[in-house]
């Protein structure tokens, strides 16, 4: 058997990886795990913000559109004066939110959301809105 077919057998008999190559997958794939949890986690705390603000901007935009539908004469609509006004102006309760008193509030990762009607609609005046997270 000349050389050329010995190193054949000994590449037939070695099939799989070794116990070196193995651990070092190993230990590459756990520094990448611990790199990259702390971004997942930190990433669901900033959705919650985002998401938030998505709630804040939407009863922005419901407080103006309420203030010109009853600017141009539209009937049947109540001035926002509170939360639970503010709730019926957006068309629904977003996911998660409550209406108490003059405040809408959301619990998520620990934090508390909060959005205000700092002062109320009037007929000459949009509702003010304030959010505190």
């Amino acid at each position: 058997m000349n050389t050329i077919q010995a190193e054949r057998q000994r590449h037939i008999r070695q099939a799989g990886f070794t116990l070196i190559e193995l651990i070092m997958v190993i230990v590459i794939l756990g520094i990448l795990a611990a790199v990259a949890v702390p971004k997942f986690t930190d990433l669901s705390a900033e959705a919650e913000t985002a998401a938030a603000n998505g709630v804040y901007a939407a009863a922005q935009s419901a407080a103006a559109t309420n203030f010109a539908a009853m600017r141009a004469g539209k009937a049947g609509l109540a001035l926002i004066t509170n939360g639970t006004t503010l709730l019926a102006a957006m068309d629904g309760t977003p996911d998660g939110w409550a209406a108490s008193g003059a405040t809408l509030t959301h619990t998520g990762n620990g934090v508390t959301y909060t959005i205000t009607v700092a002062s109320a609609e009037t007929t000459t005046a949009k509702a003010q809105l304030s959010k505190s997270w």
